[in-house]
């Protein structure tokens, strides 16, 4: 059990730093490449450093009896999974991971599966592994320490709002290009209809403007070509900004494979599709080479 303020902060960047070390190693067996996962960009995921200490704090009374341990350790882990996952949509608009595919799953934040199994790693961590790591902690000198700390934390406060300023410029990157695929759609819908419905409401109408036809007919051809030259050149925006490489952006695509927007999924979808398919060509180079 921390005992101090300087206790609390080592055991929760230790075990950020070890969740991390959780993620990646899953991603790797998982998807056969390094995925830098968590929220963050450095080396520490604060969901695992917030449970585990949530679970010494509460639980360590409980140590003594295992099934309560267990169970303690599965209900407060998949409560923090359930409120981290909502308020994270919530002030982001985007959901991060999606359990909606796993069986027993609530609005896709949590699922019986993980919480089955974050109850077993928090009751190994518990009586395996918290041991060594409080011993760890107490033989560090004080003021190495506190020095130590200084320096991750300030790392950690830049990272946080250097990863925020990513997700909003990735979220206003959405919005824009969501905004050209509608635009592309109106001028679509202006060439094959209303350009129609003019032609024929002049030829409904050619014997009272029999000489006027002609200009209204260059007038609309005008038009379309406009309509039809700012259609080209929105599509290669839409398209230069879909493919458009940006280390944050691919990052968070890389992390999240199963994020979704709220406000701009199909743009996102997109997005994922050609950073999945660069993903496959990268690991077939690797083979072949």
């Amino acid at each position: 059990m921390p005992a101090t303020i300087y206790e609390v902060l080592w055991i929760f960047i230790i075990y950020a730093f070890i969740g991390w070390c959780v993620e990646v190693s899953y991603a790797a067996l998982d998807r056969g490449i390094f995925v830098n996962r968590g929220f963050l960009n450095g080396p520490y995921c604060p969901v695992y450093g917030i449970g585990v200490l949530i679970v010494i704090i509460v639980l360590t009374p409980l140590k003594n009896n295992l099934l309560l341990l267990y169970f303690g350790s599965l209900l407060l882990t998949t409560i923090l999974e359930f409120l981290t996952g909502l308020i994270l949509e919530k002030v982001f608009h985007n959901k991060w991971w999606d359990y909606s595919d796993k069986p027993y799953n609530l609005m896709g934040y949590i699922c019986l599966k993980f919480s089955i199994y974050w109850g077993f790693a928090c009751t190994f961590i518990m009586l395996i592994i918290h041991p060594i790591i409080y011993a760890f902690i107490t033989h560090i000198p004080k003021t190495l320490g506190i020095v130590l700390l200084s320096i991750i934390f300030s790392v950690f406060i830049v990272d946080v709002c250097v990863t925020i300023a990513t997700i909003l410029q990735f979220n206003q990157r959405l919005r824009k290009i969501n905004e050209i695929s509608k635009r592309i759609h109106v001028i679509s819908d202006e060439i094959g209809e209303n350009i129609y419905e003019n032609v024929t409401d002049v030829i409904e109408k050619k014997e009272k403007f029999e000489n006027e036809h002609e200009d209204l007919l260059t007038e609309i051809g005008d038009k379309k070509e406009e309509l039809r030259e700012e259609l080209e050149a929105l599509n290669e925006k839409y398209k230069a900004m879909l493919e458009e490489r940006k280390f944050g952006f691919e990052r968070l695509l890389k992390a999240f494979p199963n994020m979704k927007s709220k406000e701009n999924n199909e743009v996102l979808i997109k997005m994922k599709n050609i950073h999945l398919k660069s993903i496959r060509e990268k690991i077939e180079k690797r083979k072949k080479g």
